[in-house]
């Protein structure tokens, strides 16, 4: 086997320097029954990238596909870059790209991100012990969306809020902590609506500072109509809140009602309602009502209803 490597102008593999046992095994050096290679070492080393390059590459491949050591040399090509020839069943820019790839170790998991840390780069103090939110709202941490004010409530209190977080300082936008309330928080608070709904919740009165509260915020809401007081809306809205429908409101209420139920068109004669009409008068009841009268009655007796039917 050394000798006839030894009369090869270009060895594929080459064995001159490293005789592993792969290299004997390799399929591309063996030699036929008069010991001679039965493959041109030339062919695995196709020159530019034309049609006959590839060819002949491509001649080189099905030799290697063969091979029962073609996992081994794709590795020490790979392991020791060689950058030309067919080593493998792999051609030189087959190998970069493999190589490449194997460079890649896969990224370190991120390490998750902190609540407090984020609050506190994305917010920003302001005067009057407010502080303001300055990130994108919501927000995504460690796969989770917040909202500010529940990333906020999460980083003072440790678990997530009751409900809806509101703030209660009034300042537009204000995340501070002690300035936040939970559903929970605010049904403590008697005179606001949440604590209202509370005692509804667990079927007792509301205490009289809580319809208060109840009472105000419906006032203020009616407050920010366009009409405000006067309307059939606010109507409504009294007799919800409980409290005194004022003038204004019921006469919008009377009207309203006068529009839904028109007045009713007078009977004419000749009618069995011009009869009833000159009865309900005290009147003499004319000739044609006499007549439309009787025909109606005999019409009951007979058909059972006092319409006329069509012919």
């Amino acid at each position: 086997m050394t000798n006839v490597f030894s009369t090869l102008t270009k060895q594929v593999p080459d064995t001159l320097d490293h005789a592993d046992w792969w290299r004997e095994q390799a399929e591309c050096a063996a030699i036929d029954a008069d010991g001679q290679p039965m493959y041109d070492p030339e062919s695995w080393f196709p020159v530019g990238e034309g049609p006959a390059a590839q060819q002949q590459a491509a001649d080189a491949k099905r030799v290697c596909y063969q091979c029962p050591v073609v996992d081994i040399c794709l590795r020490w090509a790979l392991d020791t870059r060689q950058d030309d020839g067919v080593w493998g069943g792999l051609t030189e820019t087959e190998r970069r790209r493999l190589h490449g790839r194997r460079a890649k170790t896969p990224s370190a998991p991120r390490p998750p991100r902190n609540l407090g840390d984020v609050l506190a780069v994305q917010s920003r103090a302001v005067p009057g012990g407010h502080t303001e939110w300055t990130g994108s709202s919501p927000v995504t941490i460690n796969q989770v969306c917040y909202t500010p004010l529940q990333l906020a409530w999460r980083v003072a209190h440790g678990t997530a809020p009751d409900g809806q977080v509101t703030t209660e300082c009034g300042h537009q936008g204000c995340i501070t902590a002690d300035h936040l309330l939970d559903a929970a928080g605010r049904a403590k608070r008697h005179g606001s609506v949440a604590a209202y709904k509370a005692h509804l919740r667990q079927r007792e009165e509301p205490c009289e500072e809580c319809k208060a509260g109840r009472s105000a915020r419906d006032r203020a809401r009616r407050a920010k109509t366009a009409n405000g007081c006067g309307t059939t809306k606010a109507y409504y809205q009294h007799l919800m809140a409980g409290e005194p429908v004022d003038e204004a409101c019921q006469a919008a209420s009377d009207a309203y009602e006068q529009q839904l139920t028109p007045a009713p068109e007078p009977a004419a004669c000749g009618t069995r309602g011009g009869y009833q009409k000159h009865r309900r008068n005290d009147e003499q009841a004319c000739d044609p009502c006499r007549q439309a009268n009787a025909d109606a009655d005999w019409r009951l007796r007979n058909t059972g209803t006092t319409k006329q039917l069509a012919a």
